[in-house]
């Protein structure tokens, strides 16, 4: 190793200062970042839940995460929260994603993100047009008072 040192032009108590204090500022940095205490796939939902240690629950369709995009529920239950929550890991589909991100609506690559619009439409398409009892009585009633009410403009 003192060789590998020497050719970057270090004293080797100069890299080991440098590593302590780099060590340090890691340590410090993952105390600020938040942190999932708990992780599961919703196979029913196609959702990501991250439980948060704070007590917030986050919901991530799988469809908006870069990189999960499979159709194997083996491959989607196959993560481990890692760096004490503060990332996930997906092992088969080797994708990992810092949990402040997903938090931030950051889902991966810019370009990437720029697909995203495309996708919220289809699940909006698709929450839409699902139908329950409620839902139906609902429209009927609406449809004997002749339709949807018209909105009051102030």
């Amino acid at each position: 190793m003192a060789n590998k040192i020497e050719e970057i032009g270090m004293t080797e108590s100069e890299f080991e200062y440098q590593y302590q204090e780099s060590t340090k500022r890691s340590a410090e940095n993952l105390k600020q970042l938040p942190k999932a205490a708990n992780a599961q796939y919703d196979k029913k939902s196609m959702r990501m839940v991250v439980e948060m240690q704070n007590g917030v629950t986050l919901l991530v369709p799988v469809s908006l995460i870069q990189g999960l995009q499979s159709e194997e529920d083996n491959e989607l239950n196959d993560f481990d929260l890692v760096m004490k929550g503060s990332q996930i890991h997906w092992h088969k589909l080797d994708v990992q994603f810092y949990i402040e991100d997903l938090l931030k609506g950051v889902f991966g690559t810019p370009n990437w993100m720029k697909s995203i619009p495309e996708h919220l439409a289809e699940i909006g398409r698709k929450g839409g047009s699902r139908t329950s009892e409620v839902k139906a009585n609902s429209s009927r009633e609406n449809g004997r008072k002749g339709g949807r009410p018209s909105r009051k403009v102030a």
